[in-house]
């Protein structure tokens, strides 16, 4: 039993007639006969009842022809893949990122410079362990996340056990998240101190993940935050603290149109280890042009705010 025996029972069946599949199929009558005989020998049922008013699908058949479409539906989903993987104009890229609002940016700046007829690109803002596993699994050309000499070592070990590899960006000083009207808006530089008595708006980390893949700058002394508000998505952080008392903390980098204008960020003053900001792929494994492009574009719309 061949593929192409399966695609000769479907195309009799649409056509009614073994003289117009075989023009289709661009084949000879005989040979396409010769070809369900030795199908029918083979699994033992007899598929077509033959007559002079063209061809029916006997019991046997009819069941036969249940069976083999999803496996003939498969195969077209298969050559469809390849196809347009091969096709020239069919680009694809895969990106995994944590919540970053310069990440989506880049995205976009991104999409701006294509010129192609066709793409199929991905774009998701997740939690750090799950991009390391995106990127390990190959679901994701690539990930954006970030280290700290806190938690370098560890975070090392963890992509070294994934084969993959951590290129920097670039260093950026931590900084608080809050509203314009926030009691402490006016600050030049806010301490971890200050900010104890206020909502501390985190990400929430699935089954107690530990702190090494935090989405939000690891502050000195977490247990004196009394008042801890758990989110899954950056548009409900962001919702949060512009309309309350929550801050959270990361980058300082807010790019217009991409946070809410209500929000503003301020240095943290503390002694905190610098937000170190990059991009991992798998070990001697080249990127592609198109991840090459938007990292690119990463790259400088980081410099740009930082």
């Amino acid at each position: 039993m061949t593929f192409l025996q399966l695609n000769y029972i479907s195309e009799i069946y649409n056509c009614g007639s073994i003289n117009k599949a075989a023009q289709n199929l661009f084949v000879s009558q005989s040979s396409l006969s010769s070809s369900i005989r030795e199908l029918e020998e083979e699994i033992g049922i007899q598929i077509f009842i033959r007559s002079n008013r063209g061809i029916t699908l006997t019991e046997d058949g009819q069941e036969f022809l249940t069976r083999i479409r999803p496996i003939l539906e498969q195969q077209r989903k298969i050559e469809r893949f390849y196809s347009d993987r091969n096709s020239e104009e069919s680009v694809r890229l895969s990106i995994s990122a944590q919540r970053y609002p310069f990440c989506a940016k880049a995205f976009v700046e991104f999409l701006k410079h294509q010129e192609i007829s066709g793409y199929e690109f991905s774009f998701k803002e997740t939690d750090m362990d799950k991009v390391i596993e995106d990127v390990s699994e190959r679901k994701s050309d690539i990930g954006i996340i970030f280290l700290s000499d806190m938690t370098e070592k560890f975070m090392n070990r963890v992509l070294n056990s994934n084969e993959l590899e951590f290129k920097e960006i670039k260093r950026i000083r931590p900084h608080v998240f809050l509203r314009k009207t926030h009691p402490l808006a006016g600050s030049e530089e806010i301490s971890v101190r200050e900010l104890t008595e206020y909502p501390y708006v985190v990400f929430a980390k699935k089954n107690n993940t530990s702190f090494n893949f935090s989405e939000e700058v690891v502050l000195s002394g977490p247990n004196e935050f009394k008042k801890i508000i758990y989110v899954n998505d950056r548009a409900t952080a962001y919702n949060i603290m512009s309309h309350s008392d929550a801050f959270s903390t990361g980058s300082g980098l807010l790019p217009e149109g991409y946070c809410p204008s209500e929000l503003k960020s301020i240095p943290i003053k503390d002694d905190l280890d610098f937000m170190r900001f990059g991009w991992i792929k798998i070990k001697d494994l080249n990127i592609s042009p198109k991840a090459e492009e938007f990292i690119k574009l990463l790259e400088k719309g980081i410099k740009e705010m930082a």
